[in-house]
């Protein structure tokens, strides 16, 4: 008899608690000051608050790092131990963080059949694609089952949002400081996604508030052309005001969406993005 086991890393924005909630184990990317230490790991509201207080005026960016080897290794092992048949190990865009490759040397010498997934998506993306393979599991759905709909959702699992500020990417080397200045000087909001290759990628800009909504709505309406009904959690650096207009565009345009949740963006992530980004991750709706 089956006995499936499913693993992520905390890139997805869910706490540890809610994780374990849902049966879902954790391995945790750290972020790192520049004097060395690190910030808690757990995505608890009470500590991504806290990063948002902290990254908006640091001078050196903290850096980011993925879980090693050995806490791989240690995971699969206890699993094994306890009895698990097949493990599910559901990571990090690969475009974005060495994880999952990480999760994959690791899993080479275990005598249990350890899928490691690339989800090609991050935070509340990432999430909604966990949560939707742990649902299913908890339901009873087979190991083949969970590879199907894992092999369904990929690409079609994402994040699209508004970037408040090219600050991070600047100072992060992600971008060149001349586009940086530009943007600023200009006040241009960047609208960003993860394609279906796990890569980020810019499809507009905006001069205003006003307009990022307008155009993330229009993607919206794109993306429910393309892959049929959504669900959509709205997701957000410290910028609820961003959500609730984007959700009034939905309304206002007669746009149907089925709003699952509001997530905050974790430290991993925020990283690179800083605060005032607002946005919605999708997957597709599930099967009745």
């Amino acid at each position: 008899m089956e006995k499936i086991a499913i693993v992520t890393d905390n890139a997805c924005d869910a706490s540890d608690a809610e994780l374990a909630e849902m049966g879902v184990e954790c391995v945790h990317l750290s972020v790192t000051r520049s004097d060395g230490t690190q910030f808690p790991s757990d995505n608890t509201p009470e500590n991504i608050e806290a990063y948002y207080d902290y990254i908006p005026d640091c001078e050196v960016l903290p850096t980011t790092a993925s879980p090693s080897p050995l806490a791989f290794a240690k995971l699969y092992s206890r699993l094994v131990d306890e009895g698990y048949t097949h493990i599910i190990s559901l990571h990090i865009s690969s475009a974005m963080s060495g994880t999952v490759d990480v999760a994959r040397i690791a899993a080479k010498d275990f005598p249990v059949q350890i899928e490691t997934v690339d989800t090609k998506c991050n935070t509340v993306g990432q999430d909604m694609f966990v949560r939707r393979i742990a649902q299913l599991r908890n339901a009873g759905s087979s190991f083949d089952e969970l590879m199907a709909e894992r092999e369904f959702i990929t690409g079609k699992t994402s994040i699209v949002f508004m970037l408040d500020t090219l600050r991070n990417l600047v100072k992060g080397g992600r971008t060149g400081k001349a586009v940086g200045l530009a943007a600023s000087l200009l006040n241009i909001k960047p609208l960003l996604t993860v394609d279906p290759s796990g890569e980020v990628d810019m499809f507009g800009k905006a001069k205003s508030i006003k307009r990022a909504v307008d155009k993330l709505t229009d993607y919206y309406v794109k993306l429910q052309d393309m892959f049929g009904p959504l669900e959509c959690c709205f997701l957000h650096t410290r910028n609820l005001t961003g959500v609730n207009a984007l959700r009034e565009s939905f309304i206002e345009r007669g746009i149907p969406f089925d709003e699952v949740d509001v997530r905050q963006v974790g430290p991993v992530i925020t990283t690179h993005v800083s605060v005032g980004c607002f946005g919605f991750a999708y997957i597709p709706k599930a099967n009745a």
